[in-house]
């Protein structure tokens, strides 16, 4: 029979490797070249989360401490809210089969944030842990990334790069939007504002960190892929982000040697993606390519090209999103109480062509997660998910207050990106969001702590 000690070093590996796996995980939308998860690790590790967050909570139980009790049922049960949210609409939705999914996609995610806030709350240590993974898992991330940008700028196969048929420099541009292990180039930025912002916080807290070499390249090289995808969603996002960020330390001392060190940073991270658009440019004067824009753009005319796409407002893209989410405005007075069903905007948008028989899964969405939300659920999604987004919300403020002085302050700053970002594609079932949710809830643990002292 195990010993008690030797069940708690069992526990704690069980912790250790699932919470490892879930953020090894987090930026892969499609594994590279074989575009699944193989071996069930999605499953295995949440299986693993789920054995090592209810045994820190029982540890709770066993112990008495009813007050982290209460805390932990109550964040449980704002995340639990907007997953009963889902259930509910399945019985009135217009695909069932579509609801049903999405709801049980909403759980897995809901889960996977409480187990975080439980074991992170339960055990602060795994902040560095989580830190140091995800440094790692960028790096591969971002090795891939340039991977693709640099074989399909010299003529490789799609095979051998594995960008979407919509990313290469023989489909749209002449320059590649690369995506590494996301769906698309948007999937990969909102991914990347974790390291981003995790970095920044890093440079801001020493003067030490602003010269390790590794810290500066790992920023670098997400920084440069970040605007070699120009997802223009992300970016605003990311500036809107930085002027809050700004904000919640201007009062502090000595942070004009960080800033200079920032503006460096990115400077430098600008002349690499711009460098890197040049080449691509000559590259295509030797390789015959046949893109959409700039077949025979030349150095300036790419560098032109790409700056010009990065600013544009009024493209084929923006176009379909300014056209479409008026048309929202119908749906939720048509349904405002309990909306048309999760996950079932872009039936509603697409009525006639899926009573035609088309696939809800080639309909097109109205790539904005609050105009779904509302067109999904009408108020029930206010109701269901409104408590969860003001804890939120007052924690970002509590945050901002201290000066961004906290372990879970990036996750903030992640947090607020990530949500303005989710304005233009849909987000809300990725458990990176979720993942960022559950560790910005730990900021709760310090506020009740605070109190209680």
């Amino acid at each position: 029979m195990l010993s008690r000690q030797k069940f708690a070093q069992i526990l704690g590996w069980v912790e250790l490797l699932g919470v490892t796996l879930t953020i090894c995980l987090l930026p892969v939308d499609r594994f590279p070249y074989l575009h699944h998860f193989p071996f069930r690790l999605g499953a295995i590790s949440f299986v693993l989360l789920l054995v090592a967050a209810t045994a820190r909570f029982g540890k709770i139980i066993t112990d008495g401490r009813w007050q982290d009790f209460k805390r932990i049922v109550f964040v449980g049960l704002l995340l639990a809210l907007p997953v009963l949210g889902y259930a509910q609409s399945i019985h009135y939705a217009i695909n069932r089969g579509l609801a049903t999914s999405a709801t049980k996609l909403l759980l897995i995610v809901a889960l996977k944030a409480l187990f975080f806030f439980i074991l992170v709350y339960e055990n602060p240590g795994l902040w560095k842990v989580i830190k140091k993974t995800i440094y790692v898992v960028t790096a591969l991330v971002v090795g891939f990334g340039f991977f693709q940008f640099i074989f399909d700028v010299l003529g490789a196969s799609p095979k051998i790069t594995d960008l979407g048929s919509c990313c290469t420099s023989n489909s749209t541009y002449i320059f590649p939007r690369v995506h590494s292990t996301a769906l698309e180039p948007l999937y990969l930025d909102n991914y990347l504002m974790l390291p981003i912002w995790l970095l920044t916080f890093d440079f801001l807290s020493s003067k030490k960190n602003r010269a390790n070499k590794y810290l500066i390249g790992l920023f670098v090289g997400s920084s440069v892929l970040f605007i070699l995808t120009i997802a223009r969603s992300a970016i605003l996002a990311l500036m809107f982000a930085a002027v809050i960020f700004y904000f919640g330390i201007k009062g502090q001392k000595a942070i004009k040697g960080f800033l200079l060190h920032m503006a460096r940073l990115w400077g430098l991270a600008v002349i690499v993606a711009i460098v890197l658009v040049a080449m691509s440019g000559v590259a295509s004067t030797f390789i015959p390519k046949h893109p959409i824009n700039g077949s025979n753009a030349g150095v300036a005319g790419s560098v032109e090209l790409f700056s010009s796409h990065a600013l544009a407002v009024t493209d084929a893209s923006s176009q379909t999103r300014y056209s479409i989410w008026p048309k929202s405005i119908g749906f939720i007075e048509k349904h405002p109480l309990k909306g048309v069903g999760a996950y079932n905007s872009r039936v509603e948008l697409n009525l006639d062509k899926y009573n035609k028989g088309a696939d809800p899964a080639t309909l097109q969405p109205f790539n904005n997660d609050l105009i779904g939300l509302l067109v999904d659920l009408g108020l029930l999604g206010v109701a269901t998910f409104g408590p969860l987004v003001a804890l939120l919300i007052y924690l970002i403020y509590r945050l901002f207050k201290k000066h961004w002085s906290n372990d879970a302050a990036p996750m903030a700053l992640v947090l607020i990106a990530m949500l303005i970002q989710s304005n233009f594609f849909h987000s809300i079932l990725l458990a990176r969001l979720w993942v960022v949710v559950g560790l910005l809830l730990c900021s709760f643990r310090y506020e009740s702590q605070k109190k209680r002292a």
